[in-house]
């Protein structure tokens, strides 16, 4: 029988309950386990809202993301940007650590090594150094997480989490040449493009401007940005500024027409309509969901 096509692809949403924003977990799932996800709804083709990284010990899968098959690893380190398209093609064992978490926990810094990964990112391998490093941070971070609550409970384990999240920063930014194919000029155009909209896009809204400051027609500019990403220019910078909005609303007592302005929208109520249609929730509402 001929399915349906499904018109919207599901996003998969981190828990409202979960503490936060953060889940932790060591997976270590038998090949009779892996058959059964296999079949199951939840390896169906979807998104995710948050990120996704692991850490895996051993493991006997394929990836696919965003169209295309990764062979995932031995010891090695993985991850999943929010919005990315994924499921496992082919699953058998698998053994590791799991960390997914709200995109606004993760450090900066970090974020902009995922980010720049405009291709398909791959499995990195580690060595015993990084392995002993990780395993350690792992298995604090879950000793942390399981152990009875304290006042100061919530920094560590987000401390923690950025621990374990910045270890693998540090590998994927060692092996920029293992992971980038020089010979993709439009995922080089792409790369210029999102390096000056990290530092513009407080002050620049406009695609045009993008493609006059990076001496590119606006056409072409867009294509090669779209033909690595899969979404336009437009997409981008919006995708740029609500991240930043999220991150002030969460980690400051900023109101919504102070957040506007610092990022150079003179009309506040303008902005919260564009985060509300972006975002999917107003801002308000997002600083409470996070603050209940």
């Amino acid at each position: 029988m001929k399915q349906t096509k499904r018109e919207v692809i599901p996003i998969h949403q981190m828990d409202t309950q979960t503490p936060l924003g953060i889940e932790f977990s060591h997976l270590n799932m038998t090949d009779k386990e892996a058959e059964d996800m296999l079949k199951s709804n939840k390896n169906i083709v979807h998104r995710d809202d948050y990120y996704m990284f692991l850490f895996l010990e051993s493991v006997d899968t394929i990836f696919t993301i965003d169209f295309e098959e990764v062979k995932l690893q031995e010891q090695s380190f993985f991850y999943v940007r929010p919005g990315q398209v994924h499921f496992a093609s082919s699953f058998r064992e698998i053994k590791g650590w799991v960390l997914a978490i709200d995109s606004i926990l993760v450090e900066s810094h970090y974020k902009n090594v995922f980010e720049k990964q405009f291709l398909t990112q791959k499995a990195i391998p580690l060595d015993i150094f990084t392995l002993t490093r990780i395993d350690e941070t792992a298995r604090l971070l879950n000793d942390t997480m399981q152990a009875e609550s304290t006042a100061f409970s919530d920094r560590i384990i987000l401390n923690l989490a950025n621990v374990f999240i910045g270890i693998i920063a540090e590998q994927y930014a060692d092996k920029q040449g293992y992971l980038l194919d020089n010979k993709f000029r439009s995922a080089l155009i792409a790369h210029q493009f999102k390096e000056l909209l990290a530092i513009n896009f407080k002050t620049i809204k406009s695609p045009t401007q993008y493609a006059q400051k990076l001496n590119y027609s606006l056409s072409h500019l867009n294509e090669s940005v779209k033909k690595t990403t899969g979404f336009p220019l437009s997409y981008w910078i919006h995708q740029q500024i609500i991240l930043e909005a999220k991150r002030l609303l969460y980690h400051t007592d900023m109101d919504v027409k102070e957040i506007a302005f610092s990022l150079g929208y003179e009309d506040h109520a303008y902005f919260s309509r564009l985060f509300s249609k972006i975002a999917g929730i107003s801002p308000n509402a997002f600083r409470r969901k996070f603050h209940e």
